[in-house]
């Protein structure tokens, strides 16, 4: 499922906001994921959780 609303935020069909709490946390990883992978720039990891991307 986090894969999915990962797909989704991505695709911009929804929103951070949109998205339940419950699956924020396994959604960030997932999209961090794609940022290590070269999928999604870290710019666009901001865009989506308003949150800077740390690889830490």
């Amino acid at each position: 499922m986090d894969k999915i609303w990962a797909n989704r935020l991505v695709a911009g069909t929804k929103t951070w906001a949109e998205m339940p709490a419950s699956r924020r946390a396994g959604v960030k990883a997932e999209l961090a994921r794609r940022v290590t992978d070269g999928e999604i720039s870290e710019e666009r990891y901001k865009e989506i959780t308003g949150e800077d991307y740390y690889n830490g």
